[in-house]
């Protein structure tokens, strides 16, 4: 996909405006990751860790439909300001929760406008954007997550030592109130209120927020499901397994369960990757903290490092993107799958005692710097397989393949930690389940071609 040779390129202060959303809802998953098991702690709630993070994901699935539907029919500018505004009304709840159900919930409201902001950057870049500069502002989108992710681990330790972990949370929405001017501003000047669709057309976008509703409640079921050591729970996982089966079918690409060339082995590859990478992230700090007797700064540097080296990857796939072009994606989706198995599983070794503990950072660099090259690589493909007009459906089905599959690697961490007795070997099967779902994508990466 291209667009006009006169099209005019979009206003700095939309990068500026974009930029900043993503530093500041990239600090906020590093905080948060980082001070996961002192919320646990205080609330007494280890059985709910993993709900913790699910819930969020699960609400970023719909809050990913909701908003590429709204930007698609009214304009990028309504659907990211409708975002940054719920988005906002989660951290306050979360950060002012009294036990951790409560805290749960703040967390899936946050994670309703977190989904329509992880989507944001795919939407604006692919409509706005000509494809020479969409490899680099890839890249910038994902190198505003360096300073985050190098200060974010040791700045949300410090408060919640010397002050408390409510601050993470409720602390960032005076300063949301001062970014969202400056993003949604560009916006609504450059990209006006969308032409009416037609009303079948309109019908039949709007009847998409009905399935991802129904994967939403379907995948939350599968979780509490695994939760639970009952009957009741058994129910659960059967019937919202048969209900993800059906509720994924009109949002996604036909093929992908059989990895069907083109974008759907491409959001394959990335629902998997995600489901290994991420993962195991939503588990690292906890692991860290309580097999081996980390502190939280100390348990939390492991993510800054994943955070930087994935920088690092998405400018070395920018700078080969830049000299040799888009041929020589696929080989490097293909290279990056079969290290970050590696590097995964020197991560997980190290972490559970087999190695020493500085494996796991040189593992987790490997891991990282890998998603770094493969992830972006993966994205620009599928960026180059829809007209303008989808932009905001294509935004959608990315942010979903991936909050889904992190949300189900959440919650069959966290029910293990829920319902073993022994940590070590909870999280001894959870970063197994993980390593495995690392081998789809060497499968996917094989059946990638360039978007038409």
């Amino acid at each position: 996909m291209s667009l006009p040779a006169d099209h005019p390129a979009p206003p700095q202060t939309l990068s500026v405006g974009l930029l900043l959303v993503v530093l500041v809802v990239a600090f906020e998953a590093m905080a948060v990751g980082t001070v996961l098991p002192r919320v646990a702690a205080e609330f007494h709630g280890l059985a709910w860790y993993g709900w913790a993070s699910s819930a969020f994901l699960l609400a970023s699935l719909f809050g990913a439909v909701a908003s590429g539907l709204l930007a698609d029919r009214r304009g990028l500018a309504l659907g990211a300001g409708a975002s940054l505004s719920v988005f906002a009304a989660g951290l306050l709840v979360a950060g002012l929760a009294p036990d951790m159900p409560t805290f749960v919930v703040g967390r899936f409201v946050q994670g309703l406008g977190a989904g329509g902001l992880g989507a944001l950057p795919f939407a604006v870049i692919t409509a706005r954007y000509p494809e020479a500069a969409r490899a680099r502002m890839l890249a910038a989108v994902s190198s505003a997550w360096l300073v985050p992710a190098l200060t974010g681990p040791l700045l949300a330790s410090l408060i919640a030592e010397t002050w408390s972990w409510r601050a993470v949370f409720w602390g960032l929405a005076p300063v949301l109130a001062l970014v969202t001017p400056l993003c949604v501003g560009p916006l609504r000047t450059v990209n006006g209120p969308a032409p009416a669709a037609p009303e079948a057309d309109q019908a039949s976008d709007a009847s998409g927020l009905w399935p991802a509703l129904g994967l939403t409640v379907s995948a939350g079921a599968v979780v509490e499901g695994l939760r639970r050591a009952d009957v009741p729970g058994l129910l659960l996982v059967v019937a919202g397994a048969v209900g993800m089966a059906f509720s994924a079918r009109p949002l996604f690409p036909a093929g992908m369960l059989r990895l069907a060339r083109g974008l759907p082995a491409a959001l394959m590859l990335r629902g998997f990757a995600a489901f290994a990478v991420l993962g195991a992230n939503t588990l690292l700090p906890l692991a860290l903290h309580d097999l081996r007797g980390l502190t939280l700064t100390q348990a939390g540097s492991l993510l800054s490092v994943g955070g930087a080296t994935w920088t690092l990857g998405s400018w070395i796939q920018a700078q080969l993107d830049r000299r040799g072009g888009p041929a020589g994606r696929p080989r490097r989706i293909r290279m990056g799958a079969a290290l970050l198995t590696l590097g995964l599983g020197v991560t997980s070794a190290a972490v559970l005692g087999t190695l020493p503990l500085a494996w796991a950072y040189a593992g987790w660099c490997l891991t990282c710097l890998c998603m770094g090259v493969a992830y972006n690589a993966n994205s620009l493909l599928a960026l180059g397989s829809v007209p303008d007009s989808g932009a905001g459906r294509l935004s959608g089905q990315l942010a979903n393949i991936e909050v889904l599959m992190v949300a189900v690697a959440a919650g069959v961490g966290g029910a293990l930690v829920a319902r073993l007795a022994s940590l070590e070997a909870a999280f001894t099967l959870a970063f197994a389940v993980t390593l495995l779902g690392s081998l789809v994508p060497w499968v996917a990466a094989t059946r990638l071609r360039p978007g038409a």
